[in-house]
This record gives C-alpha cells, structure tokens and sequence, in this order.
C-alpha cells in the first residue's frame, strides 16, 4: 500500500514537472527567435531617428514657404523664431538619439512603451500641425511661450544629451543644469510647449491631441522614476532634494 502511494505521488510530480520543462522550452525557443538586444536598440534607434528627422524636414518646408510671403514685423519675427526653435528641438532629438549611449536598464512590460511611443509622438505632431487664423494679440502671446518653452526644451535635451530616449530606460544619471532644479524639466518644459501650441491653435483636435500628450507623459514619468530608482542607488538623495516637475522658491 504504501509503495503504491509512493509510485503515485512520483508520478504526480513528474506530471506536475513536465509541463513547467515545456514552458520552459518554449520561452527558450521563443527569445532565440527575437533580434538580439544590440539589434532590437539599432532598430529603435533607426526608427526613431527617421521619425525626428522627417518632422524636421516637413518644419523646414514649411519654413521655406514662410520666408517666401513673410513680411517682417515684430509679430512675425517672434513667429518665425517659434518656428526655427522647434526645428532645432527636433534636430537636437534626431542627434540625441543616434549618439545615445547603451541602456544600463529599461522598463519590462508593454506598457512603458506604449506610454512612450503615444506620448512622445503625440507631442511631435503637434509641431506639424497646420495653424489656423487667431487674434494677432493671442498669436504674439502664444508665440512667445511656445518660444520660450522650445528654448527651455533644447536647454534641458542639450544636457541630458547621450541620456536621451523615449523608452523608459537608464543611461546615465543627470543631475547638472536644469536637472540641478527639478527632476524632469524637459517633461515641464514640453507642457509648456503643449499650452503655447493649443493657445496658438485652438481647435478641438488639438485639445485632443495635448490631452493624449500630457497624460503618457506623466506615465513615462513615473515608468522613468522607477527605472531610475532601480539602476542608480544616489538616486534615492538626489530625489530627496530636488522637485519633480515645479522649482522650489525656497529652500
């Protein structure tokens, strides 16, 4: 009796054991058959740098159709030079990301990237959109905060520099520069942009389109916290002292 019992639990734990051996196989299979990690970072990175880089022709063409009708006030000018600051934001991201270093961690799962990807694009095609006609006096008020706000952008990128992604992923840590102030201040610098382009173009899809922006921002903020956290333990005392998004006036 008792032999028999024992052949029966023996039985049960093999039977119990060989599914895990299979999934195991299976997973094994299934991540020889994905691009290695250096593949899969050149393809994101082609994919991205092409993306950038094609905004930023399409900002230049419209650029060059500007300078053909423009009459120069100082109205226009400020326009103009909204317009040139946002191409050099673009450039600055297409360079960034072809010169960025290896991750030294990335967020798991499939949610850090879909808050990335819809994040970040949303806020990039909100630069090509088309403008529509508004009072002079509002149009000079956005243009100057959507200048200022593309100015405070390339600041922070310019410092974050190899660090760039659009992923949740750690590279380096940043503390230097606008990121001595707050944690994310190319985050708060973006919303800015965002409030500037929907005083500058009022229109449904752009309320829409800032409303998407703004809310996988703040999940790739809190997914870029996390990574952050994980990959640099001086992270914990830098957190400690420094804002996320709003300066503090005083210590």
């Amino acid at each position: 009796m008792d032999i028999s019992n024992f052949e029966r639990d023996r039985v049960s734990v093999c039977s119990e054991a060989q599914p895990e051996s299979v999934q195991n196989g299976i997973l094994r299979r299934s991540m020889r058959l994905l691009p290695s990690l250096a593949m899969r970072d050149f393809i994101g990175r082609a994919t991205l740098t092409f993306y950038f880089a094609f905004g930023a022709a399409i900002k230049v063409g419209a650029l060059i159709l500007a300078l053909r009708h423009i009459v120069w006030t100082t109205a226009s000018s400020i326009d103009f030079a909204a317009d040139v600051a946002s191409l050099g934001f673009l450039a600055l991201m297409a360079v960034s990301t072809v010169t960025r270093l290896p991750p030294m961690k990335t967020a798991q799962g499939i949610e850090p990237r879909i808050a990335a990807l819809l994040g970040c694009f949303a806020t990039v095609t909100l630069i090509v959109v088309p403008r529509v006609e508004i009072l002079p006096q509002l149009k000079l008020f956005a243009d100057l905060i959507i200048l200022g706000g593309f100015t405070l952008c390339i600041w922070c990128l310019w410092w974050l520099g190899r660090s760039f992604s659009i992923v949740a992923q750690a590279r380096r840590l940043v503390t230097a520069g606008p990121y001595r102030f707050v944690r994310h201040p190319l985050y708060a610098c973006e919303a800015i942009v965002l409030i500037g382009i929907l005083l500058r173009n009022p229109t449904w899809g752009t309320v829409a389109i800032c409303a998407i922006a703004l809310t996988f921002q703040y999940r790739r903020l809190v997914n870029e916290e996390k990574v952050l956290q994980a990959a640099f333990p001086e992270y914990a005392a830098y957190k400690l002292v420094t804002p996320m998004l709003f300066p503090a006036l005083f210590r």
